[in-house]
Formats: C-alpha cells, structure tokens, sequence
C-alpha cells in the first residue's frame, strides 16, 4: 500500500510537471511574426489566400460564359467591341488564381506576385470595358428605334432602350463599376502589400535549446522584416566597439 501510495504521488508530480510546462508554452509568443491585417480586422496571410480563392470562383465562371457566350454575369457588356474582353481575360484566372493560392500556403512571392499582375489586368480590362460601355449608353434612348439596331444587333442595350430604362441603368452601372474597382484595387494593393511583406523576409524570435531550430542551440538563424514592418536592430543603438579595436593601427 505504501508502495502505490508513493506511485500516486509520483504520477500527480508528474501531471503537474506537465500542466505547467504547458502553460510555459501556451503563454511563449508564436513562432514567427504577424505580417498585419486587411479589411481592419482580418490576417493579412489568410486575405490574400480568400482573395485568390474568391478569384479561382470568378474565373471558373468567365470559364463558363465564354463557352456559352453569356454575359448576364459580368460586369459590363453594352458595348459589342469589348463584350467579351472581360471573360477572355478573366479566364488567365484558372491558371493564375490557384498559383496564387498555392503560393500563400507555400510562402512563395514569385507565384503570388504572377497572380497580383493578373489582379491588375483585370483592373485595366474593366477600365477599358468602362470606357467602351459609356459610348455605346450615350445612345441608349434612340437606339431601339434606329436603324443600327437592326444592322449591329446589341441585346442588353437594346433591352434598356425599348423599356425607357436609359438614365437607370447609367446610374446603377457607374455606381456599381465604381463600388466594384474600388473593392478589386484595394485587393490588389493588399496582395501587393503581402507580396512586399513577404520577400522582406518574416522575422522569427530568438530561441535557443530545446526549443531552437531543430533542437539545437543556434543565434546565427534570424531573419528580419525592413524598417516598414519593424525590425529590433533600430532600437539597439549604434555598435559596440572594444577600446583595442578603437586604438589597433
């Protein structure tokens, strides 16, 4: 009896010994450093990789209405010049938005940064959708009754024309291609921002021991971010120098 007793108090010791060891490390700081938020609230890292995956969904579906020549889902397309400069841009995406993707996850800028081109692409093709879907509004009241209707038939805009729906349309078309650029732009400068970030190199704390880099005692590894993120080294003052390096000749 004696003897479990003392096995008892061993096991408890032991448990106790743990749970506090356990609390030492949840309490330690996290391996690595936060490289800052997006939307106010939202980890820059896990952005970027919604924003790609958001964009793989919006290029399977230019995917889509390329092949079954529909419009219904894109932004612009009043236009029949530029009708399907959208979808036919929009599809680098199956390629260019799961590059993306991969690259958040595996830490590669280079893949990340061939995904932030075609965020801007996208910007400047729905520019110049804009442009184009403007002209052809301009002669929205009068063109279902004009020739040109039936000599260069325009679906959409013909739509709006026959149902007196003109000065409608242009407003709720110049206020959503401003509420959508604006949403893709700031994307694009958060992917960029992380792209930036992420090349700097992300700074690590300094452990060493058990705890170090593969369990072995080593300061030579730490990596640092540039002053924009922050880096310990600007608080440190200037370098020490020993008096016989000051006085060596």
């Amino acid at each position: 009896l004696e003897w479990c007793h003392i096995c008892n108090n061993e096991a408890k010791s032991v448990h106790a010994i743990r749970d506090l060891e356990g609390e030492k490390l949840s309490e330690m700081p996290q391996h690595g450093k936060d490289m800052g938020t997006c939307l106010f609230c939202i980890p820059l890292e896990f952005g970027v990789g919604c924003i790609a995956a958001v964009n793989c969904i919006i290029a399977l579906i230019c995917m889509v209405e390329l092949l079954v020549h529909d419009i219904r889902f894109q932004s612009g397309g009043y236009n029949t010049h530029t009708a399907h400069l959208q979808e036919s841009v929009g599809v680098l995406g199956v390629v260019l938005a799961p590059l993306g993707l991969m690259g958040v996850f595996d830490q590669k800028p280079a893949w990340i940064r061939y995904f932030n081109h075609y965020q801007y692409a996208m910007l400047v093709c729905a520019a110049l959708i804009f442009c184009a879907d403007v002209v052809a509004l301009r002669k929205c009241e009068n063109f279902a009754l004009s020739r040109e209707a039936q000599l260069k038939p325009n679906g959409p805009l013909y739509a709006i024309s026959a149902k007196g729906l003109c000065s409608t349309a242009r407003l709720y078309y110049f206020v959503g291609f401003g509420l959508e650029f604006a949403t893709n732009f700031y994307f694009a400068q958060v992917t960029k921002d992380f792209v930036k970030k992420l090349e700097a190199g992300s700074s690590y704390f300094i452990k060493f021991g058990a705890l170090g880099y593969g369990n072995v005692a080593n300061h030579s590894h730490l990596k640092l971010h540039d002053k924009s993120v922050g880096e310990p080294f600007q608080f440190l003052g200037p370098p020490t120098t020993r008096t016989a390096d000051l006085w060596r000749l």
